[in-house]
């Protein structure tokens, strides 16, 4: 099978001839347009079309000296932090003074040519862009305000949410009818280990309208909506599911994203693009120092033992794509994908 049908297997729960993982997914990039003001080692600071100003850096405490970098399982690159120097809404007058961005017609063109050749080279081809949720406070307010002004007053907060995604919404759609893209990967995360960030009812006020508004209309073009979204957002599934989303990522254990559970509530509703898991009790959390060893440590039997235990909860019926892929070409990598090249066929009663 081509990765495009794999990946279109999986997403209808279907088993297809072995387990998708990233490398069958291709990416055009976010939508949005960043204006880099400067940049320097491990730093970048860029203003965004909404007028906020950002921090991309590499967080200090997974610095270049730390251990989770020594055997190469994940680079500094991927520990960028992303910090809102300045948000673009300061006070409520700001919003009705908050130029919508616009579709960059230069950019649209060169991903519908990109989009072309992946395509024809049989990738699954995505476009992303941040949530609502997301957006709201990264964009627009800051994290600690816009929690704030959900506490305080939820009419603006409706506001602020609103000027957010719409006009995301709206260019998405357009690269989706120029590019063809199969997917929109749209990120944000709505917890951390401890729980969401908002409740609930909260969700279903605010976050529930734009979310549905934005997953129907990208299924209107015949693209699937995948979720990125860290923390502990089990209380919040019920809901996101229901608003429609297809896939969900990471289902970290580091979040006491527990994958079994997940699967067994949800498995036949939404599909798992899913990090390398382990097992742990149901609602509890796990030695995240030593789930750590096993994501980035040197031990690549350990590795295999979760890679295996990961495909046995997550892989059976379809609906599952694996995320755990070493980008890096060593001899301890090459065992490690020869184990996965193995275990990722199915049917996988073949091999366990």
């Amino acid at each position: 099978m081509k990765p495009i049908d794999r990946v279109y297997a999986a997403l209808y729960h279907e088993e297809p001839d072995k387990i998708p993982d990233s490398r069958d997914i291709a990416g055009l990039g976010s939508i949005l347009d960043r204006e880099v003001v400067i940049s320097g080692v491990n730093f970048t600071i860029w203003k965004s079309p909404f007028g906020s100003l950002h921090l991309d850096y590499v967080n200090p405490t997974t610095g270049i000296s730390s251990d989770v970098f020594e055997y190469g399982w994940v680079r500094p690159e991927n520990f960028v932090w992303w910090h809102t120097i300045s948000p673009a809404v300061r006070w409520p007058e700001d919003l009705d003074k908050i130029e919508p961005p616009k579709p960059n017609e230069r950019r649209i063109e060169g991903a519908k040519r990109a989009a072309k050749e992946l395509h024809e080279k049989g990738y699954f081809v995505i476009i992303g862009h941040h949530s609502a949720f997301d957006s709201s406070w990264r964009y627009l307010r800051g994290l600690k305000q816009w929690l704030i002004d959900i506490k305080r007053d939820i009419s603006f907060a409706k506001r602020v949410i609103e000027l957010a995604i719409k006009p995301q919404i709206e260019i998405a759609n357009i690269y989706l009818e120029e590019t063809r893209a199969d997917a929109v990967y749209v990120t944000g995360d709505l917890g951390t280990p401890r729980g969401p960030f908002i409740s609930p009812q909260v969700y279903n006020e605010l976050v529930y309208p734009w979310d549905l508004r934005m997953n129907q209309s990208y299924h209107k073009r015949g693209a699937f909506v995948f979720i990125h979204s860290h923390g502990y957002i089990i209380p919040l599934l019920d809901s996101m599911v229901e608003a429609g989303f297809n896939c969900i990522n990471p289902i970290s254990p580091l979040c006491r994203m527990n994958l079994a559970e997940v699967k067994e509530k949800y498995g036949d509703k939404i599909s798992f693009h899913a990090e390398l898991s382990v097992k742990m009790p149901i609602g509890k959390e796990i030695d995240t120092l030593r789930y750590s060893q096993i994501l980035y440590g040197k031990n690549i039997e350990e590795k295999i033992e979760a890679m295996k235990y990961t495909v046995s909860i997550g892989a059976p019926g379809g609906g599952f794509i694996f995320a755990h892929i070493p980008k890096e070409d060593t001899e301890e990598k090459k065992k490690y994908m020869k184990a996965w090249e193995k275990i990722r066929r199915y049917p996988l009663k073949e091999y366990f």
